[in-house]
């Protein structure tokens, strides 16, 4: 199930190759923290980025999110260690830093549950009473790994890594949108999105990206080409269609 079309695809502010990240840095629970967006509508979003940290892309998708209304913040939750390019090249050097960034806290999503949730409290604590959650590739099993997964109103997901349909059992009535590439497992990501059906039916949105590669809603995305550029664009036209309808 899509998505029906919204003023938004109107009103949200086209992705730009060359950009100037409209929010700042605070603390939050310890943690350098990027902050967009109004702080008076009562409606946040905890955006969880993928492994390469605070990307020029990640901020950019930050602030189109806060254009909609939205107080977004992007904690560090990796505190500093990001993946880099040479950890996905392929030789000995590069598969033995990918697997130690990615051997223990904060790398494994499983272990970010306690820095999940106090990011959720913190923002219930600052007046905000619908709180949604945004994770991208390493973001969204950080997302549903945390103990409060369901104390978030809503939550979406582009191109999520290590998916597992058993994470549909995690999630006890919060309506999901998934937005999944050409680089994810059509028959594992199906069985998932039918496993929140079942669990939530109606509530939950699906729209494949076949012919984007895995992050093109994140830090892979190339904003300087055209098709790039648009399917990023559309895909926070789709998180903030779902957002208005949920939160």
């Amino acid at each position: 199930m899509a998505l029906p079309p919204s003023h938004q695809c109107c009103t949200l502010a086209p992705a730009q190759a060359e950009y100037t990240p409209k929010g700042e840095y605070a603390d939050f629970n310890g943690l350098k923290t990027y902050w967009t967006g109004p702080t008076d509508t009562g409606k946040a979003v905890l955006y969880v980025y993928d492994v390469f940290g605070f990307s020029p892309q990640a901020l950019q998708g930050a602030d189109l999110l806060a254009s909609a209304g939205y107080r977004v913040a992007i904690p560090d939750f990796l505190q500093g260690n990001y993946a880099t390019p040479e950890m996905f090249s392929g030789t000995p050097e590069g598969n033995a830093a990918r697997a130690k960034l990615f051997g223990g806290f904060p790398g494994v999503p499983t272990s970010q549950s306690e820095q999940i949730g106090k990011a959720l409290d913190g923002l219930k604590a600052q007046g905000y009473a619908k709180v949604g959650a945004s994770g991208f590739c390493w973001g969204w099993k950080a997302i549903v790994s945390a103990e409060k997964v369901n104390e978030f109103d809503a939550i979406s997901a582009a191109h999520p890594s290590f998916i597992d349909v058993a994470d549909a059992e995690k999630i006890k009535g919060t309506p999901v949108l998934l937005l999944p590439s050409g680089g994810e497992d059509k028959a594992t990501v199906d069985g998932l999105y039918a496993a929140l059906e079942k669990a939530n039916p109606g509530n939950n949105f699906i729209k494949w990206y076949p012919d984007d590669v895995h992050g093109f809603a994140a830090a892979r995305a190339d904003l300087k080409d055209d098709k790039q550029r648009g399917a990023f664009h559309d895909a926070f036209v789709q998180f903030t269609n779902f957002f208005k309808a949920k939160l």
